[in-house]
Order: structure tokens, then sequence, then C-alpha cells
């Protein structure tokens, strides 16, 4: 990648995921746009500084690392609909040298469907706790259950659902886990980012394989990531695409 120019100040791109938490904490502008059609108000955004994405990401790796001890080379499910707290797991779960999966398909809790492979999931993040722990799928990973409401709300709060004693609750518990790193972060080399088809922000409606690769590279190119969780089209989509300058094609 070319140099990078923020702010009058000259960077090198980012090479990585040290690098970009680091690019990241220092970056006050928008990093990450989530919107939520299906919600109440779908005309409702919120927007994560990259100081804040990156000081969520912090959180999540002292909780993935206290809670579940996830390390290089095992796998993190997340299987949930495109979310900011999607984004900062994998970000943490990638910093960590840990294998990351994005899943948002109900079929992610029959083993052998929607290509995911539960035999060696070290953890698993979803919006659908209950089902999992109720299920077979989990076997002994560990699970971690995600609102995803606009607010930050505990996965009780959210949901009125009460969860398992083993279970960890995201927002609950992240809360608790420090604003800063305890150790430094290994040398994990950020993946080839995909050529994009826009000069604009990253849009994700949905996951697919290269959504997480796309991601880090729009953020270690300075770019912004927006979210929309939803059906498209009708006033929340067109009102969405108006405000980020976006079009249909933007993905």
């Amino acid at each position: 990648m070319c140099p990078l120019t923020l702010g009058g100040s000259s960077h090198a791109a980012p090479t990585t995921f040290a690098d970009l938490m680091d690019f990241l904490a220092a970056r006050p502008q928008p990093a990450l746009v989530f919107y939520d059609g299906s919600a109440a108000d779908p005309s409702a955004r919120v927007e994560l500084s990259g100081r804040v994405l990156a000081n969520w990401a912090t959180k999540l790796i002292g909780l993935l690392t206290d809670e579940h001890d996830l390390d290089a080379g095992e796998k993190l499910l997340i299987d949930m609909a495109p979310h900011w707290k999607a984004a900062a797991l994998g970000l943490a779960a990638g910093a960590l040298g840990a294998e990351v999966e994005f899943t948002g398909t109900e079929a992610a809790l029959s083993s052998g469907e929607a290509g995911v492979s539960q035999s060696d999931l070290a953890v698993v993040a979803t919006e659908r706790p209950v089902e999992w722990a109720e299920g077979s799928a989990v076997a002994g990973a560990g699970l971690v259950a995600v609102s995803l409401g606009m607010v930050d709300e505990s996965f009780p709060e959210a949901t009125g659902q009460n969860l398992p004693a083993w279970v960890t609750d995201l927002s609950a518990e992240a809360r608790q886990h420090p604003d800063q790193l305890l150790s430094p972060l290994p040398p994990v080399a950020l993946p080839p980012a995909p050529p994009s088809s826009t000069d604009g922000p990253l849009l994700v409606t949905q996951w697919g394989p290269a959504s997480f690769a796309q991601m880090l590279g729009t953020w270690a190119a300075g770019g912004v990531v927006v979210m929309y969780r939803g059906p498209e089209g009708g006033q929340a989509w067109a009102q969405m695409l108006r405000n980020e300058g976006l079009s249909s094609e933007s993905r």
C-alpha cells in the first residue's frame, strides 16, 4: 500500500494486527458505522471512531484470553448478523493470532452445514447463545453471548433471556477488562486485502469469505466500514445509503 496521509502526517500502512491496533487507537475519525434497519428507529446510527474500536478490541482481547484462553491458531466462530460488536470481536481474535470465521446462518447450529467445522472450535460468539447451549454443536468450545441492539446492554437486559452460568455475557463482562493491553501483541500479519470495487466506504450487509480481510484492509487504508443489519430496500436502506454516500453496489 501507499503511505497514508491523515491529519497532515504521513504514516506507513499497518502490516500487522498490532500495527493496525495502534493505527486505529490514534484515529479520532470514524472507522465503523452501524445501522439496524430492523430496529424500532431504523434511522438510528452507531458510529465508532478508530480510537473507540481499538478500545473495544483491547477489552475483548482481555475477555477472550482471561475467560476462554483463546490462543494463536485456535478458532473463534462469530455467529451473528453484521454488527459493530462482531467487527470488534474479529479484530481482537485476529490480534491474538486466532483463526476467525464469520457466519450468520441458522445452519451454523448444525454440524457439517454452512461450511462450518464444529470439531476445532475454541470459542463461539453468537447472538443465539441459548440455542447453542441447548444443542450439541458447541461441543467443548467456550460460548460468548452477544446482544445486538443499538445500545450496549447485557444479553438478559436486551433480550429477556437468562443465560446458563457458564456462558460469557460479552457486554456485561467486557467492561471489567482494562483499556490497555497487559502484554504486547504477537506479530501477526494482516491478511492480504482483496481489491476494492469502490473508492468509498466498505458496505457489509452479510458475511462472505473475504469480509474480514476487506474490513481489515479498509481500516489499514484509513477507510470506513459501514455495517447494515436488516432487509435491503425501503426507506431505512435508502436513508443509510444517502447518509454514508453509498450506492447499493458498494460491496
